[in-house]
């Protein structure tokens, strides 16, 4: 082989390879979805949050979303007979925090949910991580079979408490309130808001899953929450640790 021919066999092999690791990265721009992780639950809804992927590495966003859940665990074997939500959200672009919440679930009901995320080629990730959350009871008294409503506002002690890595903070308000509830370090210095909304008369429960306000796992120790609806105010210890 002369030299001319031996160059053209260099670049045609450079070119080759070029396309080759090109086209695995297409396929594999999706391998992770970040981890999904549940926030506020009530007897019929329950909320979940994300970390938007790129459609490219860390570039872009996806093109699709696919979302589902079931009352048994989710697997990629069972993934297309699980129930698929409605109105998922359109993909935001690499690294935005985004949510969804599955509505018209069964109170007091354990669910398993999960999601996948394709490219504009229809190149689907690999499935993320499969959380399981309970729905919250419905008390109802036996003999009118409405509703009953908390006397008055309270904040429970946190459940499990030390806990690892999560934990559920009940709260109760007797009328609409604007709710409030924060978490905030030794220092006093908040580390997350998980409710900042205005919300009906009820009972409440919420999770805390030891991630800050940036997303970040929080490192083991001793934190407080905190609840502000209306006039009412309380704060309770608890323990991370890891």
């Amino acid at each position: 082989m002369n030299k001319r021919a031996c160059i053209l066999h260099q670049k045609l092999r450079q070119t080759v390879s070029i396309l080759t690791i090109s086209a695995i990265f297409s396929l594999l721009f999706l391998v992770l979805v970040a981890p999904i992780e549940a926030g506020e639950v009530t007897p019929t809804t329950i909320t979940i949050s994300w970390t938007a992927p790129g459609d490219n590495g860390t570039l872009g966003c996806a093109n699709l979303y696919d979302i589902r859940y079931t009352t048994a665990t989710i697997n990629s074997g069972n993934w297309d007979n699980c129930n698929q939500a409605d109105d998922e959200p359109i993909p935001q672009p690499y690294g935005n925090l985004e949510s969804f919440t599955l509505t018209n679930l069964d109170p007091d009901t354990w669910y398993y949910i999960a999601m996948m995320a394709a490219d504009e080629a229809a190149n689907w990730s690999e499935l993320s991580n499969v959380i399981a959350v309970k729905t919250q009871s419905l008390s109802l008294d036996v003999e009118t079979d409405e509703l009953i409503l908390p006397d008055d506002f309270h904040l429970a002690q946190n459940y499990p408490n030390p806990f690892n890595p999560a934990t559920k903070i009940e709260f109760s308000i007797p009328v609409t309130a604007h709710v409030t509830i924060s978490i905030f370090n030794i220092l006093g210095q908040e580390t997350a808001r998980l409710i900042d909304e205005i919300k009906p008369a009820g009972n409440y429960s919420i999770i805390w899953d030891g991630v800050d306000s940036y997303g970040q796992h929080v490192s083991s120790g001793v934190y407080f929450y905190r609840i502000n609806a209306n006039d009412f105010t309380e704060s309770k210890k608890m323990a991370l640790v890891q």
